[in-house]
């Protein structure tokens, strides 16, 4: 599994649902890190990487180098060894992890913005602090700072804790390693600002 969204970023290998062996290193460093963390892990647990099943991968929302990198890295381990893939939302991770069963759960989007999923109905959504639900809980310390009205709980996320979701999504078919795609959940304009629009084909 792959997770490069957060302020933890990090590998991990598993067998079923136990976790063999993980690697966590700080935001930002992934695309330095991530492939070294995978060799190491595999090295580590004496596995090749012909001999994996699937990979998972965390693909977002977060840090928009980050989400590009873990989901680049993953779907060429699968091209390369064909391998299954499973993308999985890093709201729904933090929802699963904090045992979340109502409410909110809500990640730092920056710019005074916070990425927002419902527990129940699965959506997801980006918005101000004047939008926002009753929140349960927050992914990060600064995103409880910010929350101190909602009195969320507190749920730091680690590589891990994908674990099942990952799961989830591969018992469902697993995700599509030529049409699976970032999970910004904001616009194209918003990210690429300063874009030329596309023609139409």
């Amino acid at each position: 599994m792959i997770d490069t969204c957060g302020e933890t970023e990090g590998v991990a290998l598993c067998l079923g649902g136990e976790v063999l062996a993980s690697e966590e290193f700080a935001a930002g460093a992934a695309s330095a890190k991530v492939v070294g963390a995978v060799r190491r892990l595999l090295y580590q647990v004496g596995w090749r990487l012909s001999e994996l099943d699937a990979v998972g991968v965390v693909g977002g929302p977060g840090s928009f180098t980050g989400v590009r990198t873990g989901l680049s890295v993953a779907k060429g381990l699968c091209e390369a060894c064909g391998l299954k893939l499973a993308v999985v939302s890093r709201l729904e991770v933090l929802a699963q992890a904090a045992g979340a069963e109502d409410g909110e759960v809500a990640l730092d989007a920056g710019r005074g913005e916070f990425y927002v999923r419902d527990v129940r109905s699965g959506r997801e959504w980006i918005c101000g602090l004047d939008g926002l639900p009753q929140v349960v809980v927050v992914g990060e310390a600064r995103a409880a700072e910010r929350l101190t009205a909602h009195t969320p709980r507190l749920h730091p996320l680690h590589v891990w804790d994908a674990l099942g979701v990952v799961l989830a999504c591969l018992h469902a078919g697993g995700s599509d390693v030529a049409l699976a795609e970032a999970n910004y959940l904001r616009g194209e304009r918003e990210i690429y600002p300063n874009a030329a629009p596309r023609s139409a084909a």
